[in-house]
């Protein structure tokens, strides 16, 4: 069942007891407190499980990385900027690949941190996607610092020193390669 359809019913069935409950008054059978109380409260419990199930139905990009490998169908880089201070950020139109290849499920906008290397990467594969070649993207995480300037570190310092934990992070990276065009059934 998808989310709309739950809330649907959900909230349909809640007016129907509401109703009920409400019409009760004038009936010679009456509700007891608790169970008045216990509508409440799942009426209260339904307010809350509307607000975090419409996360994903407001249109937003969410901010998790795209499914792994997915079809690029577009890309924004939105730079940082010290005036408005923002921090920048990445977002991709993508959509889940089967691993024949075929897309699965519907497009998705995805939210990603900016990093002037993956803004450089976007931006190569834009120009690939103007040329009317469909991509597919791999995520890859890679040490921010390379194993040869990892070792001249300690060769300076004398191996007693470890690179600062902000070298030993790991960073996305997207690895882009052309889709091979499908195979069309004969006229």
């Amino acid at each position: 069942m998808t989310i709309p359809l739950i809330l649907g019913l959900s909230y349909a069935a809640i007016a129907a007891l509401l109703l009920h409950l409400n019409l009760s008054n004038h009936l010679p059978q009456r509700y007891s407190r608790a169970i008045k109380i216990s509508a409440i409260v799942i009426v209260s419990l339904l307010y809350a499980g509307t607000y975090h199930g419409s996360q994903n139905l407001r249109g937003w990009a969410i901010a998790k990385p795209p499914p792994n490998p997915f079809k690029l169908h577009w890309a924004i880089v939105e730079e940082p900027d010290k005036i408005k201070r923002t921090d920048g950020a990445i977002y991709i139109l993508g959509q889940a690949l089967a691993r024949n290849g075929a897309p699965t499920g519907s497009p998705r906008l995805y939210q990603l941190p900016f990093t002037p290397e993956l803004a450089e990467e976007i931006d190569e594969a834009l120009n690939k996607k103007e040329d009317g070649k469909p991509l597919e993207a791999r995520m890859v995480y890679k040490a921010a610092r390379p194993d040869s300037e990892i070792d001249e570190i300690q060769k300076r310092d004398g191996n007693k020193s470890r690179p600062d934990s902000a070298g030993d992070e790991e960073r996305l990276k997207l690895e882009f390669r052309e889709l091979p065009t499908p195979d069309l059934p004969p006229k």
